[in-house]
């Protein structure tokens, strides 16, 4: 959009100009239709002064105009009359598409759950649900809750799920329409934190809900995730953040991370690692620490992998608090600060 455009209160033709691009051009062209010759000469003047509208102007401009229909929750008679004129002009199904695409584009998009919501009652109530769904809900959950709501889910249905989540980008109207009835009875608030339901999912969002899953779980997902589309889970598994990721951390960082650690799980942890990354945690230790876990990896009694990995996992989720509290930051796919 031109300076001149974007400058100011945008006027009644410039609002009505970026709804029309907003609709696509066939469906201004019938909405044109119907307008007098002075209208349209003025509207799509200020049409071919548009160059672009950000995100934020359209989310407004399409705001203002759902509140002028009613589609904030009142004006109901206003909401009627533009439907009819619509479906007169553009006809039923037409017409419902773009009364959904205004609804959706509005900020009463987000979608909002409550912080006190079961993760176990909400995998009861969705376990029935298409794995897109599911998807959908994943990006309005804490990827700790998310996590937990996939560990009591069927295997396969979590595992489709996520994937379909970490390939999410744009959802269609008819999907979030569909979420929300489906949610109606968890009284979802809308005045909580929530996410415009555009880029909601990712490959990075999944590795996140996969970094707080039990190891034998976080593998069979990705496991099934592989057998379905391989570059996908190559990608998801390059963004976890796992035990040898430590190794990266700065000194100061890993010693924070340390402070926390209960000494019992140390040497349990270090059992899979190679020399470099137990060398890391030993330059970070006081010299007696060393010594008695070095004692204990050299003489310590036979342990079952998957108790090794456990005490991994209890670690890794430390960091990830210590993440989420901003006493430290990682990243599993760059160069650690």
């Amino acid at each position: 959009m031109s300076t001149n455009e974007t400058s100011g209160p945008l006027t009644g033709v410039v609002r009505a100009a970026i709804i029309l691009r907003a609709l696509g051009e066939d469906a201004a062209s019938q909405v044109m239709r119907h307008m007098d010759e002075p209208a349209i000469a003025k509207i799509s003047a200020a049409m071919s002064r548009l160059q672009r509208a950000t995100p934020n102007m359209l989310g407004d401009v399409l705001h203002e105009f759902s509140i002028d229909l009613g589609l904030d929750g009142g004006g109901v008679d206003g909401l009627r009359y533009v439907s009819a004129v619509l479906i007169s002009a553009l006809g039923e199904d037409h017409a419902h598409e773009i009364l959904d695409r205004l609804k959706y584009s509005g900020r009463g998009s987000a979608l909002n759950l409550p912080a006190t919501t079961d993760p176990r009652t909400l995998a009861m109530q969705v376990a029935n649900e298409r794995p897109q769904t599911i998807a959908l809900l994943l990006a309005h959950i804490p990827q700790e809750a998310g996590a937990a709501f996939l560990s009591f889910l069927p295997e396969s249905l979590a595992s489709e799920a996520l994937y379909r989540f970490a390939m999410l980008d744009v959802v269609s109207p008819g999907a979030v329409v569909e979420l929300r009835e489906m949610l109606a009875e968890l009284d979802a608030n809308n005045d909580s934190r929530g996410k415009r339901l555009t880029n909601l999912g990712g490959i990075r969002q999944a590795a996140d809900i996969l970094n707080h899953l039990h190891g034998g779980l976080s593998e069979r997902m990705l496991g099934s995730i592989t057998e379905r589309d391989i570059d996908t889970a190559q990608k998801i598994r390059d963004s976890l953040f796992t035990f040898v990721d430590l190794g990266k951390l700065p000194d100061r960082s890993l010693q924070i991370v340390l402070r926390e650690v209960p000494n019992e799980r140390l040497a349990p942890a270090l059992r899979l690692v190679d020399e470099t990354v137990r060398l890391k945690f030993f330059q970070n230790m006081s010299a007696r620490m060393v010594e008695v876990l070095q004692e204990e990896l050299k003489s310590g009694a036979p342990m079952r992998r998957t108790d090794a990995l456990a005490a991994q996992k209890e670690i890794i989720d430390i960091v990830l608090r210590l993440v989420a509290e901003g006493r430290i930051t990682v990243s599993a796919s760059e160069e650690m600060v």
